[in-house]
């Protein structure tokens, strides 16, 4: 997708253009096209167990004044 700033507007510092990149997993819908978000197609048990046996590497860095 590209984005620009609206049309009929003047032009504004903060609009910019830009591109999404997005992975196509499954067929984008009409909430999809209607809101810009997307919806995780998996399962919830299936976020559940890999949320479960993931490990989490705890890294401290030494603060310094």
């Amino acid at each position: 997708m590209i984005h620009t700033s609206p049309i009929g507007e003047e032009i504004n510092d903060h609009y910019h253009w830009h591109i999404e990149i997005i992975p196509k997993l499954t067929k984008v819908a009409g909430f999809e096209w209607g809101t810009g978000f997307y919806i995780n197609p998996t399962p919830p048990e299936e976020s559940a167990r890999f949320l479960r046996e993931a490990q989490i590497e705890k890294r401290f860095r030494p603060i310094t004044f």
